[in-house]
């Protein structure tokens, strides 16, 4: 009972931490995550703001928790993002804190269509990777394809669609391949200054499926900048 107690115990704190960021967050703020379950986009987060993401995943089996991540990024200028991701799972001892970051090296608003390279853990094993991936607007979904450098001089490609539907819900759905990697599909509600990702990971090699949770809180430094 107590190690289930301690189990709980991080991951209480974290949630407690976020709701009174919710309560903080500035009205005009727009929940923006720049990244579907897995995989990233060309999206960034947008000048002079930020964005915190709980990332839970584990088994539907009594809940039991896999992984307990925090992410974090920062806006600075429309085509750049940089943050820190934070395993507080409790039971890693390497790799504790990985930085992430991300450039749009391409963006044409009449094609619809942006071109972003940056760094992020994209795996099981909390791993930085270097990626580059494009986004196109279709009118009627988004497509995301792009390629990753994985340790071992691996190359992987990955690809995932998304569409928005109505104000407030977005689905979503991706692949990596490999035999380390996943494929995932989720559905997101996205608020004013948070959203709400639920979705399940398939590993490409079988096995037991796992479900993620991204709890996404936003908020902006335009008001403190500005003396607003």
């Amino acid at each position: 009972m107590r190690r289930e107690k301690e189990r709980w115990r991080g991951p209480f704190k974290l949630l407690s931490a976020a709701l009174f960021l919710l309560v903080l967050s500035g009205p005009d703020a727009q929940a923006c995550y720049s990244g579907l379950i897995v995989i990233p986009t060309a999206d960034v987060t947008g000048p002079l703001a930020w964005v915190l993401d709980i990332q839970w995943q584990g088994y539907s089996t009594a809940f039991r928790t896999d992984q307990l991540i925090v992410n974090s990024e920062w806006g600075i200028g429309d085509r750049f993002e940089m943050g820190l991701d934070v395993d507080a799972t409790g039971g890693w001892v390497d790799h504790r804190a990985l930085l992430n970051a991300k450039y749009v090296l391409l963006r044409s608003d009449p094609q619809h269509l942006a071109v972003a390279v940056g760094l992020q853990n994209m795996n099981q094993s909390f791993d930085s990777y270097p990626y580059l991936v494009a986004t196109k607007d279709w009118g009627i979904l988004r497509t995301h394809a792009g390629i990753q450098h994985e340790e071992g001089n691996r190359n992987r490609w990955f690809v995932g669609v998304d569409r928005t539907v109505g104000e407030h819900w977005q689905l979503m759905a991706d692949r990596t391949a490999g035999s380390e990697n996943y494929s995932s599909a989720g559905i997101g509600w996205c608020g004013a200054s948070w959203q709400v990702m639920v979705g399940g990971q398939w590993p490409d090699a079988g096995g037991s499926s796992v479900v993620v949770v991204h709890v996404v809180l936003t908020g902006s430094f335009k008001s403190h900048a500005w003396g607003k």
